[in-house]
C-alpha cells in the first residue's frame, strides 16, 4: 500500500481564542482554608437580568448563599472555605436553574467573580464531561481537583469554538466567568456579553433546541466525558454546533450551514475534488453540495432527490450526507458532505486506523487497503503501518515517510509528505458524542476515511439494527444506484472466536439470510465477513455473500466498507 497517498492535516498546536489560551498543562485548584472572608460576586442572567434569584456556592469545603438584586448581580461573603467552588442560580419561581465555577487562586481570601449564565453553564459541562447540575451535587475536595485554570480555559475555548461554528458573533467575550456583564433588565439595556446571551436564546428558540440539549451535548463531546460505549458503537448524533442551526422539516439532523463538498472520485486535479458548499434548511437550496446549485426534494425521511431528478441524498443522525450525483450526462460518483467545524491539530493527538480505496503501487487498479499512524499534538504522523489489503492475511509495512498534518488557511487540513512532495486535503468532523473522523481525497480518486484506533465490543443477542443505504463505486470510480440494507437482527455472539451471528430481515420481517461477522479483525477496529454461501428462508437456493472489511465510523451512522471481488468502494448510512 503506498500509504504516503492517503494523508491527513491539521496544524494547530495550542488552540487560543478570545484571550485564553487551551494548552493543557499547568494550573491547580487552592487548597487553602482560611477564616478570613472570600468576597463572592457575579451576575446572573440569560440575556435578561435574573432578578431575586437564589445563588448556592458549594466549595471545595465550606458552601453559602446569595440573593441576586434586579439587575441580576449579587454579592456575598464566605468564612472558613477551600477553593475553588461551583455556583448554582436558580430563578425565583424556580423554572430556571444555571451553573457556573470559580476561577482557582492560591489563596481563599481572594475576591471571587463568577458570572452565572447559559455560557458559564456550558462551559461548567465542558470542563466537567458531566452534566453540571450533577457536577455539582457532587462537589468535594476530591472532584475540586479537575478545575484548575487550564481546564477552565479549554473549556472556555470549546465552548467559544462551538458557538462560533454555530454562527454566533463571540468576538466581545474575553472571559466568560469574570467578564463584564450589564444585563438587560425593563429599564436598561445590556452590554456586549449580554448581546451574545441574546442571540443564543434567540437561536436556540429558531432551531427547536434547548439550553439542556445543547448542555448534554456539550458534556458528552468533552474529553473527559466517559465515551467507552458510545465509540464502541456507530451510534449517530449531531454536534452542539449543528443543534443551534435550523433543521430541514424532512430530516432533524440537516441542518443550515456551510459544508465541505467532497467529491473523491471526481475526475480533475486535486482542486476538482473538493467545494466550499452550503445548505440553506428553510428553502432547501443547495449550492455545491450536487452540482453547482440545486433544490432538494424529499424523497423519504433523510432522503432526498436533487433537481436533475437522479442525483441522490442521504443523511446520518449526524449530519453528513452522502451522495450519488450526477457528474455531466451520464456517469455517476460518490461524494459526502461534512459541516464545517473548526478543529485543531492538536485535537489530533492519538493513533489512528484507516481504511483506504486507492490506487495500487502498479498504478494499474483502485484497491482497499488499511493502515493504522500515531498523530502527535503538531500534527506529525509517526509509527506509521500501511497493510496491502483489508484482510488479516495482508503484508502489512512500515511507512517511512516524513508526513504531517497542517491547517489550510482555507479551512480544513493539508497532509504533507516531503519525502516525496506531496499534499493531500483532509477535513475533519467531530460528532456529539466527540469522536472524531477524518476524510482524506489525493486528487487520483483517492479516498482515505481515518477514525481514532478503538477495541470492538461483541453485541448483545437480539440487538436489532436499523436499515441502512449504501453507495458503493467501483475500481472505475463509478456509483452504483442507491442501496438499501434492511434491519439486521444478532442471532448468536461466540466470545472465543470473536464472532456474531446476525440475520438480515426484509420489509416483512422474515429473515433473509445470515452470515457470521469477526470483529476487531484484521485488526482492532475493524469488522471483518468471509465469503460464503448463506441459506435464504425467502427466496429458493442461496444467497452469494461476498468478502467485506467493515470499519464503522463512531458517533456518524456511517461504516465505510472495501469487497475485493468486486475491487469496490462502499460507504453506508444508517437510516433514522
Amino acid at each position: 500500500m503506498n500509504f504516503s497517498r492517503t494523508r491527513l492535516g491539521l496544524a494547530l498546536a495550542c488552540a487560543t481564542l478570545i484571550g485564553l489560551t487551551a494548552c493543557g498543562g499547568g494550573g491547580s485548584s487552592s487548597v487553602a482554608t482560611t477564616s478570613t472572608a472570600t468576597a463572592f460576586s457575579g451576575t446572573v442572567a440569560t440575556g435578561a437580568a435574573m432578578a431575586n434569584a437564589s445563588v448556592s456556592i458549594s466549595c471545595a469545603s465550606g458552601s453559602g448563599t446569595a440573593t441576586t438584586t434586579a439587575n441580576g448581580s449579587y454579592t456575598t461573603s464566605l468564612s472558613d472555605i477551600t477553593l475553588p467552588c461551583v455556583l448554582k442560580a436558580t430563578s425565583s419561581d424556580g423554572a430556571t436553574v444555571l451553573y457556573s465555577v470559580t476561577t482557582p487562586t492560591t489563596t481563599a481570601s481572594s475576591s471571587q467573580v463568577a458570572n452565572i449564565t447559559p455560557l458559564t453553564q456550558l462551559l461548567v459541562a465542558s470542563l466537567a464531561g458531566t452534566d453540571p447540575a450533577t457536577f455539582f451535587d457532587s462537589f468535594s475536595a476530591t472532584t475540586a481537583s479537575s478545575v484548575t485554570a487550564s481546564s477552565i480555559s479549554a473549556a472556555q475555548t470549546a465552548v467559544l469554538t462551538t458557538l462560533s461554528n454555530a454562527g454566533l458573533d463571540v468576538s466581545s467575550l474575553s472571559n466568560l466567568l469574570t467578564g463584564t456583564l450589564v444585563a438587560a433588565t425593563s429599564s436598561s439595556s445590556g452590554n456586549a456579553y449580554d448581546v451574545v446571551l441574546d442571540a443564543l436564546q434567540a437561536q436556540l428558540a429558531a432551531s427547536g433546541t434547548t439550553l439542556a440539549t445543547l448542555t448534554t451535548t456539550v458534556a458528552a463531546a468533552s474529553p473527559v466525558a466517559s465515551t467507552t460505549t458510545a465509540t464502541n458503537t456507530n451510534a449517530a448524533s449531531l454536534p452542539a454546533a449543528q443543534l443551534l442551526k435550523t433543521a430541514d422539516s424532512n430530516c432533524s439532523a440537516l441542518r443550515s450551514g456551510d459544508y465541505w463538498a467532497i467529491t473523491p472520485t471526481k475526475g480533475g486535479d486535486l482542486t476538482n475534488q473538493f467545494a466550499s458548499a452550503s445548505y440553506n434548511a428553510s428553502t432547501k437550496a443547495a449550492t455545491n453540495l450536487v452540482g453547482s446549485s440545486n433544490v432538494f426534494s424529499d424523497n423519504g425521511t433523510c432522503q432526498y432527490l436533487a433537481a436533475d431528478g437522479v442525483s441522490n441524498v442521504v443523511v446520518s443522525q449526524a449530519g453528513i450526507a452522502v451522495t450519488r450525483y450526477l457528474d455531466g450526462s451520464s456517469v455517476s460518483r460518490l461524494g459526502l458532505a461534512i459541516p464545517k467545524q473548526t478543529i485543531a491539530v492538536s485535537e489530533l493527538a492519538g493513533t489512528w486506523s484507516s481504511l483506504n480505496f486507492e490506487m495500487n503501487d502498479a498504478g494499474t487498479s483502485y484497491v482497499g487497503t488499511s493502515a493504522t499512524a500515531t498523530v502527535s499534538s503538531t500534527g506529525v504522523l509517526s509509527d506509521v503501518t500501511g497493510c496491502d489489503g483489508a484482510v488479516a492475511s495482508s503484508t502489512c509495512t512500515a511507512v517511512t515517510d516524513a508526513q504531517s498534518f497542517q491547517a489550510n488557511s482555507d479551512g480544513g487540513f493539508n497532509l504533507v509528505d516531503t519525502t516525496d512532495n506531496t499534499t493531500s486535503r483532509a477535513f475533519a468532523y467531530r460528532a456529539g458524542n466527540g469522536s472524531l473522523i477524518i476524510v482524506v481525497v489525493d486528487g487520483d480518486g483517492s479516498m482515505t476515511f481515518f477514525t481514532k484506533q478503538r477495541t470492538l465490543s461483541l453485541p448483545t443477542v437480539g440487538t436489532v439494527n436499523n436499515s441502512s443505504w449504501s453507495v458503493r463505486t467501483s475500481n472505475v470510480l463509478v456509483a452504483n444506484t442507491l442501496a438499501v440494507s434492511y434491519t439486521t437482527t444478532i442471532t448468536s455472539v461466540d466470545s472465543s472466536a470473536s464472532s456474531y451471528t446476525r440475520t438480515q430481515n426484509t420489509s416483512t420481517g422474515a429473515a433473509d439470510y445470515s452470515e457470521t461477522i469477526l470483529i476487531n479483525n484484521p485488526r482492532n477496529g475493524y469488522n471483518f465477513r468471509a465469503a460464503a454461501s448463506g441459506v435464504a428462508s425467502t427466496v429458493s437456493g442461496t444467497v452469494n455473500i461476498r468478502e467485506r472489511t467493515s470499519m464503522g465510523l463512531p458517533g456518524t451512522g456511517l461504516s465505510v466498507q472495501s469487497i475485493p471481488s468486486l475491487t469496490a468502494f462502499q460507504v453506508t448510512v444508517d437510516q433514522p
